[in-house]
């Protein structure tokens, strides 16, 4: 196991910014060798691997704390899924409102904050003042997952550059891959085709997981762009799809059936992403939840999701909103 954090300085953001563009370029270039090398290594561990990732950012970025938060559905609060430095030292969790990360969640885009002052005397290591912030938001599965974030003291003079914001964007997209690698089992299609469900109840968050939306791209990604467009809205009928993606039916399952996935897997997969969020957040009757979702009838939606999960939707609700 190789840790690259160390070999990612490259002095004070006052320095960096009066260098040359070919300079700059240059550092860029070797920051984004060095990511390839973080996300190629081999680590131990999924805690070992965030925490070479958070050292080498707080390198590059001058920053004086790191942080990965991972974003709960239905929860109030993110968890802290690794950190360097002091910030939130004897803490575990975050409100989702705190502006780094609330920012992220509406505005789903890399943010940096330079003019920034708040002092979190309870919840961090002798008061560590917030002077600035750059935070970008994780995606895993099509999905934010997380928000990955560093942080400068008051006393620290340097602020977040423009190269560090471009920096942070690929470094997000390397953390998503690792937690992908070391944490997300994927989709197996073998399991699609047979439709999902195992046995036992599972924890919220593995259904959670279990539903996520496929990482699938061309003409199996469009499928499932236009399938989430029209749910709660038109028919999701593979003519309806294939007439709005300027294809006849027969072309669009050839294409299909050439990536070995089919028309019903990509569908099936949306409307168990959007059930459990209309059967969670919403409180919507199962008969509307079914129609919403473009089923004939309630007994074919609740077939279905039995299928998927191996609870009825009404169960489903009770275990994990009503009793929850």
């Amino acid at each position: 196991m190789t840790d690259n954090s160390e070999a990612l300085m490259d002095g004070p953001a006052a320095v960096r910014s009066a260098q040359s563009p070919l300079t700059r370029e240059a550092i860029l270039v070797e920051r984004l060798r060095n990511l390839h090398d973080l996300l190629t290594d081999r680590f131990d561990s999924f805690d070992l691997h965030a925490s070479a990732y958070l050292k080498a950012g707080m390198s590059m970025f001058g920053a004086d704390s790191g942080m990965l938060l991972r974003l709960r559905f239905l929860h109030d609060d993110a968890v802290i899924e690794a950190r360097e430095g002091p910030l939130g030292e004897q803490i575990a969790t975050f409100d989702q409102d705190v502006e780094w990360c609330a920012s992220i969640i509406e505005q789903k885009k890399t943010i940096v904050q330079n003019n920034f002052s708040v002092k979190l005397r309870a919840m961090a290591y002798n008061g560590f003042a917030i002077r600035g912030y750059l935070c970008s938001p994780v995606f895993v599965g099509g999905q934010i997952y997380g928000v990955l974030c560093f942080f400068k003291a008051e006393a620290n003079q340097s602020f977040f550059t423009r190269e560090d914001e471009e920096t942070i964007d690929y470094m997000a997209k390397g953390v998503a891959k690792m937690i992908e690698l070391q944490k997300v089992q994927p989709i197996e299609p073998d399991k699609m085709r047979g439709g999902f469900a195992t046995e036992g109840i599972k924890s919220f968050e593995e259904y959670v997981q279990q539903a996520r939306l496929p990482e699938v791209y061309g003409v199996p990604g469009r499928v499932v762009e236009v399938l989430q467009k029209r749910i709660g809205k038109s028919s999701l009928s593979i003519d309806f799809i294939a007439e709005e993606m300027n294809l006849s039916k027969r072309t669009l399952q050839r294409r299909l059936q050439q990536q070995c996935i089919s028309f019903a897997q990509l569908r099936d997969q949306v409307r168990f992403h959007h059930s459990i969020n209309l059967l969670i957040e919403h409180t919507m009757s199962i008969d509307s939840i079914s129609a919403s979702l473009d089923f004939s009838d309630r007994t074919s939606f609740t077939n279905a999701f039995k299928r998927w999960t191996g609870l009825s939707p009404s169960t489903f609700r009770k275990l994990f909103r009503d009793y929850a």
